[in-house]
């Protein structure tokens, strides 16, 4: 407990360095391809679970990590090898077809795969056939004389009756003719008979008057008339009554001799798809169709040999082109070239893409019309009986999607209809049927998007059973370093770029260690392994080299820094021209250097940072000045509250502790977290408090609990690179270095300059396990520890505090009583 542990640390533990000479090959060209997927058990057992619980409802699974850790191309070919070693499920083809009696209800046909296209190029042969010769059949001379035979013996029947009644007509002094009525329409009537002329019953007076006929003659007719005329209207509805049953006969005839032609046209395809129900009824429902269409095949007495010559040409081609279009099979899902579950990856899944939607067209009329032909199918439906791919990202920046996609996967059921019918802005103008779906949706997004909708999705757990979890670093062993070199041959064959010497492949290895950020780890980010393998090819090919060697690589990672340094590069400037102060030689009092890390997104970089700490007589304890002006994260404040603990436990046992204290991060304006910097900021306490200068050659990291143990902090290798180029533009003391956790020595991968300056002497690093350890280097003072009474010895940086704290406590006491008087 009493040991103090701080080291200086070696060149040798500054860098995990790999030896070329262990890589026995010329070139990455002799390297067999990477061909696995590696360093993602969990991921991989978890996707392999929910491909193979095929039928299992919902077994979707989500996968979160880190972008770049190969999730899409994981998934993707998991689920590919799936296909490969297990069963492959019934595939369906799907299509739409008219409803005949309800055009706004299309039918769904769903059929074996490979049948859509079959049975769409078969329907349009067949109603090709049956438009050009179904005409045919009534011009042939057995139907033309069949019918013609119901003709003639309709007419003789009526030509008989007529004859038998205008014989009685002529028997008693009449005969049969039309009158002109409104309209000019002629209407039989009937005409009396003197001197061999035909009269009006109106007549009869001027012929009286005439005296071509008497009075009794004329009463004589005016009887007869109207019987006769009673038995004439008589005649005429029996014969309305006739020629309704003629025609209906006539049209029986028409429809037998067409569904005889339909019945044999249909019959082959009715054989080859006789096991589907719903297509055979859909035929037979087409039949009729056509028998109710016949107007347009058969002719009239009035028509010549075409039975479209009444009709001009136009109205023709758009009749057949109608009745052609009404018995197209919309074939919406082909699986056809499928040979197993389909994979599919949809890279802009708005709710069109994912459900499927229709076209709609502008009619002569300017009106917008849609029909069951232009049905379009989705993602969803493609993906039917094997998997869909989607980004979290893309799926939700269109909220209905995520709703819409729940309710497919809670119900397996699709419905397709456009975004504004979905949302109830507008009516479908179409209610295709629903169909039944067996779709796995692999989503890929992050750990805290997960977290929320498993916490706070209502239904989210039902359909989201799996989590694949990718990981973005693994232990850095003998097969993931054979894995990197496979992979380095892999991406140069399958982009055409020069590939590497051993050197080079021992500078990317290092890389992907440093990438990892700890020398027993290397990173599972292999699309950033992947960009630098390209951009050191780049350089090598600007050089006209056959080869990329390590200087390629070098020069890779230095014009990566470069092109996203400009931040890092002002901040330098500020700090070498004296706008931003930060001392790195002598010492002072209640100040320190500690260190920090940015980011841009693309790169992080370290930078040293003035942290200052003022003290006085009080009770309000340490004030942090960062959270007093808004400007301290949470995690900050916690820092803050921890040191307030270490002086609660060191020095208020007895009574309580009489302190008031600022700290502040100078010229800090952007906002500070994290609690990196609180062993940082004790010492810098303990330099205010005992008046002690720090040596400001020295900067520290590291954070600290309560009990003054050293804790891990993140971007070590930043935060001395920060500190390093600092001193180094100013020049080098001999005496100048950083003070780290001791858990982050292996986290160590800094960079060769840094390292040559540390054999040279010009730069040291040091680690430390507790607080007590860094006195000795940052003041030139023991810290000191307390014996059984709590007491420290005389010299030591604690007894100075302690007699620190009795003294300020002394002058709080005596202001209170000063107050009361």
């Amino acid at each position: 407990m009493n040991k103090i542990t701080i080291k200086k640390l070696k060149p040798t533990q500054l860098k995990w360095q790999y030896n070329p000479k262990n890589l026995k090959f010329k070139s990455t060209k002799e390297v067999e391809h990477l061909d696995r997927i590696v360093g993602q058990p969990r991921a991989i057992e978890a996707i392999q679970m929910g491909a193979e619980l095929r039928d299992s409802r919902g077994y979707n699974v989500f996968v979160t990590g880190l972008s770049g850790t190969g999730r899409m191309t994981t998934v993707k070919q998991m689920l590919e090898k799936t296909q490969t070693e297990g069963e492959c499920p019934q595939l369906f083809d799907y299509c739409y077809v008219n409803n005949f009696e309800n055009e706004q209800e299309p039918y769904l046909l769903k059929l074996d795969k490979g049948q859509g296209c079959d049975l769409s190029d078969k329907m349009e042969d067949l109603i090709s056939f049956v438009l050009e010769n179904l005409p045919k059949i009534f011009e042939e001379d057995t139907y033309q004389e069949e019918r013609q035979s119901l003709v003639d013996k309709y007419q003789e029947t009526e030509k008989s009756r007529l004859e038998k009644f205008d014989e009685k007509l002529k028997k008693k002094g009449f005969i049969r003719g039309q009158v002109e009525v409104q309209k000019g329409q002629p209407e039989p009537d009937i005409f009396v008979l003197v001197e061999e002329k035909a009269y009006k019953i109106e007549s009869l007076e001027a012929l009286f008057n005439e005296k071509k006929i008497t009075q009794k003659q004329a009463e004589k007719y005016v009887e007869q008339y109207n019987k006769l005329h009673e038995e004439l209207i008589d005649i005429a509805q029996e014969s309305v009554k006739k020629n309704l049953e003629f025609r209906s006969v006539i049209n029986d005839y028409d429809r037998e001799s067409a569904k005889e032609f339909l019945d044999s046209s249909f019959s082959e395809i009715e054989k080859e798809f006789k096991s589907n129900e719903k297509l055979l009824r859909y035929f037979d429902e087409g039949k009729k169709f056509l028998l109710d269409k016949l107007k347009y095949f058969v002719p009239s007495s009035s028509q010549a040999q075409n039975p479209l010559a009444k009709l001009s040409q136009k109205q023709n081609i758009d009749i057949e082109s109608r009745i052609q279009d009404i018995f197209s099979v919309n074939v919406i899902l082909d699986n056809s070239k499928t040979d197993c579950s389909p994979v599919i990856i949809e890279h802009n899944p708005n709710y069109a893409n994912l459900f499927g939607s229709f076209e709609r067209v502008l009619d002569t009329k300017g009106y917008w019309r849609t029909d069951f032909s232009k049905i379009k199918a989705g993602s969803i439906l493609k993906a039917d009986q094997g998997f869909l791919i989607v980004s979290a990202n893309d799926l939700f920046s269109e909220a209905v999607s995520w709703k819409a996609i729940k309710n497919v996967l809670l119900y397996d059921e699709l419905n397709i209809q456009t975004y504004s019918s979905y949302l109830q802005m507008s009516e479908s103008q179409l209610k295709p049927e629903t169909i039944s779906v067996n779709v796995k949706v692999i989503i890929i997004g992050g750990q805290s998007l997960y977290n929320y909708l498993y916490r706070y999705e209502k239904g989210f757990k039902k359909i989201f059973k799996v989590l694949a979890q990718f990981d973005y670093e693994t232990e850095r062993n003998d097969e993931m370093i054979d894995s990197v070199v496979r992979f380095i041959a892999k991406e140069c064959d399958a982009e055409g770029l020069l590939h590497f010497k051993p050197n080079a492949v021992a500078k990317v290895l290092e890389w992907s260690v440093e990438h990892a950020g700890s020398q027993k780890r290397i990173t599972l980010k292999f699309s950033d392994i992947a960009d630098l393998i390209r951009e050191s090819s780049y350089y090598a090919n600007k050089k006209n080299k056959r080869l990329v060697d390590v200087t390629n690589v070098e020069e890779a990672i230095d014009k990566r820094k470069f092109r996203n340094n400009i931040i890092d590069e002002k901040i330098i400037n500020r700090i070498l021209d004296g706008s931003t102060l930060i001392d790195t030689e002598g010492s002072r009092v209640g100040q320190i250097n500690g260190l920090t890390v940015m980011s841009t997104g693309i790169v992080s970089f370290g930078k040293p940072a003035r942290i200052t700490a003022a003290i006085g007589a009080g009770n309000r304890g340490i004030i942090n000045i960062e959270r007093e002006a808004q400007l301290s994260g949470s995690i900050h404040n916690k820092g803050i509250l921890i040191i307030q603990g270490f002086f609660l436990e060191r020095f208020a046992q007895h009574k309580p502790l009489s302190l008031t204290a600022s700290l502040a991060f100078e010229q800090s304006y952007g906002g500070i977290d994290g609690d990196s910097a609180s062993a940082t900021e004790i010492y810098v306490l303990l330099s205010a408090i005992t008046n002690t200068p720090i040596n400001q050659n020295i900067a520290i990291t590291g954070s600290m609990n309560q009990k003054g143990d050293i804790q891990p902090i993140g971007g070590v290798n930043e935060k001395i690179t920060g500190f390093y180029e600092i001193c180094k533009k100013r020049g080098f003391t001999g005496n100048q270095g950083v003070i780290i956790p001791k858990q982050n020595v292996d986290d160590l991968m800094l960079s060769d300059e840094i390292i040559a300056s540390v054999k040279k002497g010009e730069f040291s690093i040091h680690s430390i396990s507790k607080i007590e350890d860094g006195a000795k280097i940052l003041m030139n003072k023991d810290f000191g520890f307390p014996d059984k009474d709590g007491s420290y010895k005389k010299n030591t940086l604690m007894c100075g505090v302690k007699s620190k704290l009795e003294e300020l406590s002394k002058n709080s006491k005596t202001k209170i009583l000063k107050n009361a008087e």
